[in-house]
């Protein structure tokens, strides 16, 4: 059994206002992604300016927010908010769905596609291998934070959280941290160093992303206010196991030539 670091989850102070680390690693995540994407960005093949790409993580900030938010809200705790729905507005309180948000980034990437001519599986595919240093680091935030922790084990590297009661659980902030956020870079970055057919960056995060949580939820504690939801499943599988044939269909969609689309003449500047 380890013990838990006690880390203080407030990082420092501007005069009195208190910086958690939680926010402070979203920020620092998505300065690194915003950094990393204007540099792919001048990648031949993609040929993104730094406008563009700023542009664009405006449109994936508002959808993963108000997708994250609205998902919470229906899947997770639709009968407490049905009472309180002011409390919908008060994201700074918790409470976020990745799938939620993941379906608010995929719409972002329609609208931005729309207005740069773009197809939304493109734009799925520039943005993707970013994704999960924001999942990483989101992880570890967790673990800070002294919630979203395991299931009991008595594992050698299992860990007393002080939320989590007298028992030992496992740290399944550090398997999503590995997982999500290492595992799923490092796929996504190697598989996309070499040109790859329309949709399919994108589709193998799906895949993966959908994979990964799905194994991880069988030691992570469920959600006190949903318990297991389907047998001995919680939440946050039932809303994965879509994602595992939706991500291989993509896949294959895409090696077959399925969101290839024809030049647009009108974009012909020879």
């Amino acid at each position: 059994m380890l013990a838990y670091p006690h880390i203080n989850p407030v990082g420092f102070h501007i005069g009195p206002i208190p910086i958690h680390w939680y926010g402070l690693l979203e920020i620092i995540s998505f300065v690194i992604g915003t950094l990393w994407l204007i540099r792919r960005g001048r990648r031949r093949e993609w040929q993104w300016t730094r406008e563009q790409v700023l542009d664009l993580e405006y449109y994936l900030s508002v959808g993963a927010i108000a997708g994250g938010r609205l998902g919470y809200v229906l899947w997770y705790d639709l009968p407490y908010y049905l009472g309180h729905p002011l409390q919908i507005l008060e994201v700074w309180d918790g409470g976020m769905s990745f799938h939620g948000g993941l379906i608010g980034v995929i719409l972002g990437c329609w609208v931005y596609g729309r207005k740069y001519r773009r197809s939304t599986m493109t734009v799925l595919d520039f943005v993707a291998p970013a994704a999960p240093i924001g999942l990483g680091l989101g992880r570890l935030a967790n673990f800070i934070n002294d919630q979203l922790f395991g299931r009991v084990s008595h594992l050698p590297w299992a860990i007393v959280f002080p939320a989590g009661g007298p028992q030992p659980r496992q740290p399944s902030q550090i398997y999503e941290f590995l997982l999500e956020g290492v595992l799923l870079l490092t796929i996504l970055v190697i598989y996309g160093r070499k040109p790859r057919p329309v949709g399919a960056v994108g589709s193998l995060f799906v895949l993966f992303y959908g994979i990964f949580r799905f194994l991880v939820e069988y030691t992570r504690q469920p959600d006190i206010q949903l318990g297991f939801v389907l047998g001995r499943l919680d939440m946050g599988q039932i809303l994965s196991i879509p994602m595992i044939p939706i991500g291989a269909v993509l896949l294959y969609w895409s090696y077959r030539g399925g969101f290839e689309t024809p030049p647009d003449p009108s974009r012909d500047t020879a």
